[in-house]
């Protein structure tokens, strides 16, 4: 996994050392050496991640992690801090300033680029969620921006030694954060199937069972895939908590814990995974934006022509049928009753073509009063005039608002052999013109082309080749 890795160091041993290091792993690596050139080197190279020193002299770490994070177009890049301060405090300034992770120098060359594996990995991921959340913005949606604040959320604790898991729940219960505790493997994949999880801390010292292979299930499974993992391990379980980020854990801490790092680390995950949920669901609303007409709530246009294209492109001889629907008289009824209840007519009539058609067919909004039926045909073109005779039926029976009755004309046209877009509409278009020059309220079938059979009202006859 290749990937831009910025290191920003004062000591130009530091820098060689490292540069040397993440070169031969085939990354490409930017160093400087001025804690006040890092927002401009970052905003404009953009790199995967900054490997930050804390003790500079003209600006330290911590200074500079704040102002990253504060900048819209540098907030979204991992800081790790590497530094030889080991103090508690130290490290939660840094968390508390906005650092993904926080090293003591010297850093173990394994564990350090394990580290950078994972945090490549989750930035990627999160790039992929912001440049979809451009795509809702361009859309007109406004996205959640999160919260600030301390998040609540729900977390699972995965230990056997209750009297540890039991006190890492209560810190994060007393914190607002609600947390259950799973004392094996089957437990835990059991609840996370059943219950969402916003974070999963996963004990790699649990004697029964594999904690490597319930991190692989974890990330394998659906329920769990884009789950936070926050591993805890012993300070001689490097091999395992190497292999757990490799896997695809998120972050690990080393026992004794240091329960106010512990806590700050699990909200910052649980306000990033929220943060991602919130964005998945604006995009899923702004992609529908772009498939759903706001007011039948049907599809609209753009998705019957992409639904169109692919049907032609795979079609074989009338494979399916395209239904042109126009509802009669609706300037009339606009007219006489104002749009309001012009609009009602549509959401019912849309409503009712929706609910007579089966699961495998499928209805838009084609423009004004004009809808689209696409229709399989397992059981030939007979089925495509008993669909529309169906729908014509349906409509006919309509009353709205006790008051209006409505009634619709359908062309219905086959698709052939290498059947077209254009093709089709224009054919059932022609067959929507012959319903209503021969009076409206019925279906017409056309074949091919120009050659059009009239349906007389409610009857569903097919004509023969010699009466075309």
């Amino acid at each position: 996994m290749t990937a831009r890795i910025l290191v920003v160091d004062d000591v130009p041993a530091n820098v060689r050392l490292l540069e040397a290091r993440l070169t031969a792993e085939y990354y490409e690596v930017k160093s400087i050496r001025d804690g006040r050139d890092v927002l401009a080197t970052a905003d404009a190279w953009q790199p995967d991640v900054i490997l930050l020193d804390v003790m500079m002299a003209e600006m330290d770490g911590y200074e500079v992690c704040c102002q990253l994070k504060a900048q819209p177009t540098t907030a979204h890049i991992p800081v790790i801090m590497v530094t030889a301060l080991r103090d508690g405090p130290d490290r939660l300034h840094a968390l508390s300033c906005g650092a993904d992770e926080f090293m003591t120098k010297p850093v173990e060359h394994e564990i350090l680029l394990a580290r950078l594996r994972g945090t490549i990995r989750l930035k990627r991921l999160l790039d992929e969620w912001r440049a979809r959340g451009a795509t809702a913005l361009a859309l007109g949606l406004t996205l959640n921006a999160g919260d600030a604040s301390a998040p609540s959320g729900r977390a699972l604790i995965v230990d056997d030694l209750l009297v540890r898991a039991t006190r890492l729940r209560d810190v994060l219960t007393q914190n607002g954060i609600s947390a259950t505790v799973a004392q094996d493997e089957a437990a835990a994949l059991q609840i996370t199937a059943d219950v969402p999880f916003d974070l999963i801390t996963i004990s790699l010292s649990m004697m029964g069972g594999d904690p490597l292979r319930l991190v692989a299930k974890m990330r394998a499974a659906v329920a769990t895939r884009e789950t936070p993992l926050l591993l805890v391990a012993e300070p001689d379980q490097r091999s395992l908590l190497i292999g757990g980020l490799d896997l695809g854990a998120n972050d690990c801490l080393t026992l004794p814990l240091d329960e106010s790092e512990f806590l700050l680390r699990a909200t910052n995950h649980i306000r990033r995974k929220q943060y991602q949920d919130q964005l998945r669901t604006d995009v899923s609303s702004a992609l529908q934006l772009a498939v759903i007409d706001p007011l039948t709530r049907l599809y609209n246009r753009r998705y019957l022509i992409s639904h169109l294209d692919s049907l032609c492109a795979d079609a074989d001889d009338q494979d399916f049928a395209v239904l042109m629907i126009d509802v009669d008289n609706f300037k009339a009824i606009n007219d006489r009753y104002g749009h309001h209840l012009g609009d009602t007519v549509l959401q019912r009539v849309a409503e009712t073509l929706r609910v007579n058609l089966r699961d495998g067919d499928m209805v838009a909004r084609y423009g004004g009063e004009e809808f689209v039926a696409v229709v399989g045909l397992a059981a030939g073109e007979t089925r495509a005039v008993s669909v529309a005779e169906k729908l014509r039926a349906a409509i006919e029976e309509l009353r709205i608002e006790s008051r209006v009755s409505v009634t619709i004309s359908i062309g219905v046209a086959i698709a052939g052999a290498a059947p077209t877009i254009s093709s089709l509409i224009e054919q059932a278009d022609e067959g929507l013109y012959e319903a209503k020059r021969g009076g409206r309220n019925r279906v017409v079938l056309n074949r091919r082309g120009l050659e059009v059979g009239a349906l007389s009202r409610g009857r569903a006859s097919v004509p023969t080749d010699s009466a075309e």
